[in-house]
């Protein structure tokens, strides 16, 4: 039995939005190297990270799980990504932690217990992907009110610029703005 590592949320994210196709494909970012794993997660020296593929594919079970939020499929996708590695707890006199058979599992292992986690604290409408229309992002909501849509304040401004020039010309021509 290998022993998942317990992941930092924030990390996961980070992790998410550079490794899954869907964020990096709307960011233009395809053909950029991908960072260094690792340190993206902070993952412990052992057990060893998978090939890139299986990076990429770990890090789309868990985007999945983030865009599922919006329409409520989340645990779906989360119960789908936990049925693929089969996590056992264990419990400890320090805690409970979590194993898995095979060293493949153990990657997509901690993504799925820590966003296991963070549902089961927070609750599915403080996950999702960014509402911004050219970002795929996705983020966790930590604000206090639990009302954030974005993943970045630089997404919100340009979603409230491009909405101000929307009112704006609609204000001049009357007629709403046409884009293409």
């Amino acid at each position: 039995m290998l022993t998942v590592p317990a992941l930092d949320m924030s990390r996961m994210v980070e992790f998410v939005n550079e490794y899954a196709d869907r964020p990096r494909a709307t960011a233009g970012e395809q053909e950029l190297p991908y960072p260094d794993a690792a340190k993206v997660l902070g993952w412990p020296a052992e057990p060893p990270l998978p090939a890139a593929a299986d990076l990429v594919a770990a890090a789309n079970a868990a985007f999945r799980v983030f865009s599922a939020a919006r329409d409520g499929r989340a645990y779906e996708e989360l119960n789908t990504l936990l049925r693929s590695v089969r996590p056992l707890p264990v419990a400890t006199e320090s805690g409970l932690r979590w194993t898995v058979d095979t060293q493949a599992e153990v990657l997509p292992a901690a993504l799925g217990t820590c966003l296991l986690e963070w549902l089961m604290h927070h609750g599915r409408p403080r996950l999702g992907t960014c509402h911004a229309s050219k970002c795929a992002d996705v983020y966790v909501d930590t604000s206090p009110a639990g009302q954030r849509r974005f993943c970045s304040s630089t997404c919100l401004n340009r979603h409230k610029v491009a909405a101000y020039r929307r009112r704006s010309s609609q204000d001049r021509t009357g007629e709403p703005e046409t884009t293409t």
